[in-house]
């Protein structure tokens, strides 16, 4: 039986997990449980589930850590943001494995946590559906990658134009065709914001350099990415929009067990399209592929200013183009600040608090 942690257990994603957990209990034991605020679904959680370990990060940030130090087999890591840095590190010192559904981990300190996987035997597993379907075309077999495609089903407003996207609510942006998320990562797709996140953490995941990481729009959402040869083979995943998948995966692997999760039928599935983002429209998917922007702390920055700018567009105090807009003012003024500043956790943490005020600021 697999001993967890469950960080970020009341969010959707949390939710998806524990549903997975709940289908296979002679698996799985959850012995650690941590949410953000949610103090009456954790309570029910705990009463469900019986962890010896549990806590709230709002109040206390280092229950996350507190989380991970107990006699666990995997740390199921779905909390958003940076507060997990020091619960994956401990993890990677320890020999735990990861099950990593956390963008801002990788993006902000992918070259700290790659360095210290290759002295550990804990192994990352990714749960994004993207990066788990990468993974998986990337199985059995020894040879790297020289292309990966990420799909993305282009979010709510996908065929808006530029002047009706400034007119789409807080409430709106809420939505998503697809896929069931929390709020955060909701607002991130529409913005497709999300992309440039998942090629910043395809790089390290992956080891393949940024201007081979390709963005598609995949309306359909059944292929959730693609993964190219040097002979020229193109692989992919192919599956339903469902992150139990990924999460089952990923708790199981390097097997597959039974899931009680659909089945693909190509019968039913009339088409699938692939077609360029249009980063006239959507400009935030194309941040990843600036160099001023992808290296160093400024991935950071880029997270700090993203936070702030969907927190003034719930507040009707900027529109939905204007995030792209503060995002990069920040950026380009915090360029020069951080060029070539070494990537350490302090670091990143200076960073993402700076960048925080600044974007506040403008």
């Amino acid at each position: 039986m697999k001993k967890l942690a469950i960080l970020g257990s009341t969010g959707s994603l949390g939710r998806q997990a524990l549903q997975v957990i709940s289908d296979n209990t002679d698996l799985y034991s959850v012995v650690s449980l941590t949410a953000h605020h949610n103090e009456q679904l954790l309570n029910q959680q705990v009463s469900t589930y019986r962890p010896q370990c549990w806590g709230l990060s709002s109040t206390d940030n280092r229950c996350l850590l507190t989380a991970v130090q107990q006699d666990i087999d995997m740390a199921v890591v779905l909390t958003g943001g940076i507060d997990s840095l020091p619960a994956i590190i401990y993890c990677i010192e320890h020999n735990i494995d990861i099950a990593l559904a956390n963008k801002e981990a990788l993006v902000c300190a992918g070259q700290l946590i790659m360095s210290m996987l290759q002295t550990s035997s804990s192994r990352l597993i990714p749960i994004d559906s993207e990066h788990s379907a990468i993974w998986q075309c990337l199985q059995g077999t020894d040879c790297a990658p020289s292309a990966i495609t990420l799909t993305a089903s282009g979010g709510a407003f996908v065929d808006y134009s530029k002047r009706k996207l400034s007119t789409v609510t807080p409430l709106q942006a809420q939505t998503h065709p697809k896929w069931s998320m929390g709020a955060d990562i909701t607002l991130d797709s529409n913005t497709m914001f999300n992309k440039t996140l998942e090629v910043l953490e395809a790089r390290w995941l992956f080891n393949v350099p940024i201007d081979r990481i390709n963005i598609v729009v995949h309306r359909q959402s059944i292929v959730h990415s693609l993964v190219t040869f040097n002979d020229g083979s193109t692989l992919a995943q192919l599956s339903y929009p469902d992150m139990r998948l990924p999460i089952k995966y990923a708790l199981d692997y390097p097997i597959r067990l039974l899931a009680n999760l659909p089945q693909l039928d190509m019968a039913t599935v009339s088409r699938l399209t692939f077609e360029k983002p249009n980063s006239g429209r959507f400009p935030c998917v194309n941040l990843c592929y600036n160099p001023i922007y992808n290296n160093g702390l400024m991935p950071t920055v880029l997270i700090g200013a993203n936070e702030i700018a969907r927190t003034h567009f719930r507040q009707c105090r900027i529109d939905f183009n204007h995030i792209y807009w503060l995002i990069d003012k920040v950026a380009t003024a915090l360029y020069d600040r951080y060029k070539g500043t070494d990537v350490t956790l302090d670091s990143i943490y200076e960073a993402y608090n700076y960048s925080k005020q600044y974007a506040m600021q403008l």
